[in-house]
C-alpha cells in the first residue's frame, strides 16, 4: 500500500475513534451549611469546595467557578472527608453463634469474593471511601477484591490490604480437629517459627502486592518472640511498608511496642504505662469497640431479654478505655473489625464503632478526626485522603443535618458520596 494512503487511513481511524480528541475537565462545586476541617479539627459554616476531575482545587467562600461547573447545594448538610475504616474483614462473615472457622471451611473462595463485592458497595454507600482490610481473607483474596475495584470491575471504596495475617504456629482458629486446624490455619494465615521464616513471610507478602503487614502479637495462645517481631518490622520497614499488630492483651503488647510496630489493633484495657510508651513512640491504636446499639443488635438476634441499663453496663468498659486512650495522648484511629452478620449493611455495621466513640464522650470533632485524618496518616496517605484541601483526592461525603450538634443521627443519613472525583452515591 502507498505510504501516503496508509498514513491518511491511519489518521482517519485514530481521529474517528477519539484518540486525538481531548476529554474536557469535570468541575463540581459543593455547598453546605457545615464543613468539617479535619486538619484544624473544627466545623466551619458555609464553605464551598471546588473540585476538578479527581482533586480538590479550592475551599473557601464565594469561589470563582469555571464555566459548566456542576453545583451541588446541600442546605443544612455537613461536608466531611470520606470516612476511613482502618480495620475490616470483607472476605469474612460470621453469624452470631458460629465459630470463626465457618466461613473459611464452608464458603468457596469464589463466593467469598462475590460476597465481598456486596460488602464493598455497602461501605461506599455508607460514606466510607477508604478501608483497610486486615486478613481472614484466605490466600490473598483481599488483593483480588482490591484489584477488581481499582480496575472498575466492581464498585467499592479504595482498599489497602494485608494478605494473610502473619503469626505464630497457632493462628486464631480453634476448636477444630487437628488435620482441619492445620489445613484451615494454613489457608487463612502465614504461620511462622523463627527469624528466617518471619522475614520470608514478609517478603512474600510484599512481593504479592500487599499494602500493610498485619501480625498476631498473640494468637490463640502463642506469641511471636521479640526476635521474630523485630525481624518482621525491620524487613517491612526496609521496603517502606508499615506493620500493625493484633493485640488484645496488655502484657502481649510489650514486645510489639519494643519491636517498633506502627500500630496496635484492639488494645482492650491496656495499662496507663503501656499507653504512655505507645504515645511516646507514636504508635497509633485502632480501638475496635462497639456501641450500645451493637450490643442491642446482638441481644435481639439471640432473643435475649435486656434493659437499657444492661446495654450501658456492657458498654461501660469501652467508654472507659476510650477515655484512657484520649488522656494518654495516643492517636485513635477508627476501625470496626466488622465481620459479624448483624442483619444490617456492612457499612452501617462499621459505623457502630464511630457511634460508640461518640457515645464514649469524644466530641463530634474528635470522633470525625479518628475516621479521617488520623486514619489517613496511619495508612500512610497523609494529605491525600482524610482531608479536604488543595490537591487532596476528592473523597468527600455530605451528611444530612449538622454533625456538630447531632453526629449520631447525621452519621446514618448520607446524602452524597464522592470517591476520587466521581459521585458514587446520590440521594
Amino acid at each position: 500500500m502507498n505510504k501516503t494512503i496508509y498514513s491518511a487511513i491511519l489518521f482517519l481511524l485514530l481521529t474517528s475513534s477519539g484518540a486525538f480528541s481531548q476529554v474536557s475537565d469535570k468541575y463540581y462545586l459543593l455547598k453546605a451549611g457545615q464543613f468539617y476541617d479535619s486538619e484544624k479539627n473544627t466545623f466551619v459554616k458555609n464553605q464551598e469546595v471546588l473540585i476538578k476531575n479527581n482533586l480538590v482545587i479550592e475551599v473557601g467562600n464565594q469561589l470563582t467557578i469555571p464555566t459548566n461547573t456542576e453545583v451541588l447545594e446541600y442546605g443544612n448538610g455537613t461536608i466531611t472527608p470520606g470516612l476511613i475504616d482502618a480495620h475490616t474483614h470483607l472476605l469474612l462473615e460470621q453469624k452470631i453463634n458460629e465459630p470463626l472457622a465457618t466461613s473459611a471451611m464452608l464458603v468457596s473462595p469464589e463466593t467469598r469474593v462475590l460476597r465481598a463485592a456486596k460488602f464493598a458497595r455497602s461501605y461506599l454507600e455508607s460514606g466510607f471511601t477508604t478501608i483497610r482490610d486486615l486478613g481472614n481473607s484466605g490466600q490473598y483474596l483481599d488483593l483480588e477484591v482490591r484489584n477488581a475495584i481499582n480496575k472498575g470491575y466492581i464498585s467499592g471504596p479504595r482498599m489497602l490490604v494485608s494478605g494473610p495475617i502473619i503469626g505464630s504456629m497457632d493462628g486464631q482458629i480453634f476448636g477444630l480437629p487437628l488435620p482441619d486446624f492445620d489445613r484451615i490455619s494454613k489457608q487463612e494465615y502465614s504461620m511462622v517459627s523463627g527469624v528466617e521464616e518471619a522475614k520470608k513471610a514478609v517478603r512474600e507478602h510484599i512481593a504479592r502486592g500487599v499494602d500493610i503487614i498485619k501480625i498476631l502479637a498473640i494468637g490463640n495462645r502463642l506469641v511471636l518472640g521479640l526476635d521474630e517481631l523485630k525481624a518482621i518490622v525491620e524487613t517491612a520497614h526496609s521496603e517502606r511498608v508499615k506493620v500493625t499488630a493484633h493485640c488484645d492483651r496488655d502484657w502481649a503488647a510489650h514486645n510489639a511496642i519494643e519491636a517498633g510496630v506502627d500500630g496496635i489493633e484492639h488494645a482492650y484495657g491496656f495499662k496507663t504505662a503501656t499507653l504512655a510508651k505507645m504515645a511516646e513512640k507514636g504508635i497509633y491504636v485502632v480501638p475496635t469497640y462497639g456501641s450500645t446499639e451493637t450490643i442491642r443488635l446482638y441481644r435481639e438476634l439471640q432473643n435475649e431479654p435486656y434493659t437499657e441499663e444492661d446495654l450501658e453496663e456492657n458498654a461501660a468498659h469501652w467508654k472507659k478505655w476510650i477515655g484512657e486512650l484520649k488522656s494518654a495522648g495516643v492517636t485513635i484511629v477508627a476501625g470496626s473489625d466488622a465481620y459479624f452478620d448483624l442483619e444490617i449493611s456492612r457499612g452501617d455495621s462499621a459505623k457502630q464503632t464511630i457511634w460508640g466513640y461518640a457515645d464514649s464522650g469524644l466530641t463530634p470533632e474528635d470522633v470525625l478526626q479518628t475516621a479521617t485524618i488520623n486514619a489517613a496518616i496511619a495508612l500512610g496517605m497523609r494529605d491525600q485522603i482524610g482531608v479536604i484541601k488543595e490537591n487532596a483526592f476528592a473523597d468527600i461525603v455530605v451528611f444530612e443535618g449538622d454533625m456538630k450538634t447531632g453526629i449520631k443521627k447525621s452519621l446514618f443519613e448520607v446524602k452524597m458520596v464522592m470517591k476520587n472525583g466521581k459521585i458514587e452515591f446520590l440521594k
